[in-house]
């Protein structure tokens, strides 16, 4: 089994990278992909790019150049829960674009059923068993992520939340988990809290992004090996 580990920026990834031990380096569209042993399981890591475009061409290209056979997405994003804190992380049960209307997916190519993309249960089973291990550190939590290519302002905050009832908004699951979706391979997003989701998120984001993404990457390493 080959798993595929994907951060948007080096920060939410090269921690990762930098464990694996004699990584075999492929640059191919412009990105290098490394591959190596992580422990006892075979990986391929890649910083893919912010933003969704960037993040659905480097999933497809890990599933049909890499052949792997699930994907786990980690990093960061915003916070749409008053109980969220800095550094939690949030494990996805379900995605969804919140800057696309659901009828072009439901009624078009892919053609889902709803606008939400579950999450693989049997990793999301395999997360809820290391997080009651206790051996994190962390707060984790699960629940919706929601996807978008911008920083939220307050006002934009409070109709998101209105209408989604979401975790924490970032700009590359619901792409990754779509790619995963039409390729029928498991995903998975970690994502740890940088900011509110508000005027001040861009600010909060580059203070936070270096430590925050260590902890989504602790949970993933976790994931990896149990």
């Amino acid at each position: 089994m080959r798993v595929g580990v994907l951060g948007p920026s080096e920060d939410e990834i090269n921690p990762f990278i930098d464990k694996l031990k004699n990584p075999t380096i492929t640059k191919h569209i412009m990105l290098n992909f490394y591959s190596s042993q992580y422990h006892d399981v075979s990986v391929v890591a890649a910083f893919c790019g912010v933003g969704k475009v960037n993040a659905a061409i480097a999933t497809q290209v890990m599933i049909d150049k890499f052949q792997v056979d699930s994907i786990i997405l980690t990093g960061v994003a915003g916070s749409l829960n008053d109980n969220l804190q800095l550094g939690d992380v949030v494990v996805s049960t379900e995605v969804a674009h919140h800057d696309v209307v659901p009828e072009i997916i439901t009624e078009y190519h892919p053609w889902l059923e709803e606008q939400y993309i579950k999450a693989n249960e049997e990793l999301i089973e395999r997360c809820i068993r290391i997080i009651d291990s206790d051996r994190l550190g962390f707060t984790c939590y699960f629940g919706r992520i929601i996807t978008g290519e911008t920083f939220i302002t307050h006002q934009q905050r409070n109709k998101l939340i209105d209408k989604h009832q979401a975790m924490c908004v970032d700009m590359e699951s619901a792409s990754v988990a779509q790619v995963c979706y039409i390729n029928n391979i498991p995903f998975i997003a970690i994502r740890a809290i940088t900011d509110h989701a508000d005027s001040d998120a861009p600010e909060s984001f580059e203070v936070n992004v270096k430590a925050a993404a260590l902890n989504s990457m602790k949970l993933v390493e976790n994931l990896l090996i149990h």
